[in-house]
């Protein structure tokens, strides 16, 4: 479908597919504030289409976002210190990094140093890499992939206990009031 040619019905479609009602997109959209015009620009069979395709591609954004975000902590999570320096023990160049290991780094810090003896004249570069909290990646990987539920771990325990405590509680009897539950038949409490 693409971009309505007419610049308000674009606006208007754009602001009901980001969730605002009729009346405020269509305000937004320079009209005046009228509840039935904006009902029926609502209605109207390309705003429809036009509004249905901007969730779309909006609701693609978000599967990728998701995606990404899924990668990222799966990087951290399978991450590996080893990665990061070369066969001699040396920290590879930052562009020599696997995309994941890279990932999987939250930060380098590279202090210049004078060497000890030389008066100055020569330095030493040292490097620090932090890397990104892997138990905490491996945490919410597993809580995505629901590794560590249990059956009815999703309940509340204190509406649980409650619960478990009523079904096993006996009525206490109220001054005044009968209980029918304890009395055998024929019994009469006329006496």
């Amino acid at each position: 479908m693409g971009i309505l040619p007419k610049e308000r019905h674009e606006v208007f479609a754009q602001r009901l597919a980001a969730g605002a009602s009729q009346v405020d997109a269509y305000e937004a959209a320079g009209y005046k504030r009228h509840a039935a015009n904006a009902a029926r620009l609502a209605a109207n069979p390309d705003v429809q289409a036009r509004v249905a395709e901007l969730q779309e591609i909006a609701a693609q954004g978000a599967v990728v976002d998701a995606a990404r975000v899924l990668r990222e902590i799966g990087a951290i999570a399978t991450s590996d210190i080893r990665r990061i320096f070369d066969a001699t023990g040396a920290l590879r160049r930052i562009e020599d990094l696997d995309d994941d290991t890279a990932a999987a780094i939250q930060a380098i810090k590279v202090v210049v140093r004078p060497v000890p003896g030389t008066k100055g004249r020569e330095v030493e570069h040292v490097h620090e890499v932090k890397l990104w909290d892997k138990g905490r990646a491996l945490d919410q990987l597993g809580k995505h992939h629901r590794l560590f539920e249990r059956a009815g771990e999703d309940e509340n325990p204190l509406a649980a206990f409650a619960q478990h405590l009523m079904a096993k509680a006996k009525p206490i009897p109220v001054a005044g009031q009968r209980d029918d539950s304890d009395e055998d038949e024929g019994d009469d409490d006329d006496d």
